[in-house]
């Protein structure tokens, strides 16, 4: 099989998951979709290397999810230098009282996660992983992968934007 072929064959396996969980970080499909596309620049800039690694979806998904975070990061630093040089803060941090439960909600909820809790939570449900692949692409043992899955999911479970909506 030759490298563009192997290469074809992964943009065709992982691109659909993978936008999906990207998109569950950033909260974004257009942004998400470029995050995946540069991922997979940057894979076949690397092929040569890449290709011969066990599992190079694994590479792909952690390089993606990777700059998902930081873009996650860096839009959540400018949103607070932002309200704090407008004052808005404490208006911001107010809850929508009119908001109702539905996909986008329950997303934004997990954004506001811990941002290992997010990935976990984006690989295993937006992208559809199983433990061991979500573990591969986090470079994290499954053991800790279950673990950040619990915490996610209590944490949703406690978490008092959803509760109001679902009593």
């Amino acid at each position: 099989m030759n490298t563009t072929t192997e290469f074809e064959e992964l943009v065709e396996t992982e691109s659909r998951g993978l936008i999906a969980a990207v998109s569950t970080i950033v909260g974004d499909q257009h942004r998400a979709e470029e995050i995946v596309q540069e991922a997979f620049e940057r894979g076949y800039r690397r092929w040569r290397r890449v290709s011969r690694l066990d599992r190079p979806g694994a590479w792909v998904r952690r390089v993606a999810i990777n700059e998902a975070i930081s873009v996650t990061r860096r839009r959540t630093s400018e949103q607070r230098a932002l309200a704090r040089v407008e004052g808005l803060a404490d208006r911001a941090a107010a809850p929508d009282p009119l908001a109702t439960l539905d996909d986008e909600s329950v997303w934004a909820e997990v954004r506001r996660l811990p941002k290992d809790q997010a990935a976990v939570i984006a690989l295993r449900y937006g992208a559809d992983l199983g433990i061991d692949d979500i573990a591969d692409t986090m470079h994290v043992t499954p053991a800790a992968v279950k673990s950040l899955l619990h915490r996610a999911r209590a944490a949703l479970r406690a978490s008092s934007e959803l509760q109001s909506y679902t009593e």
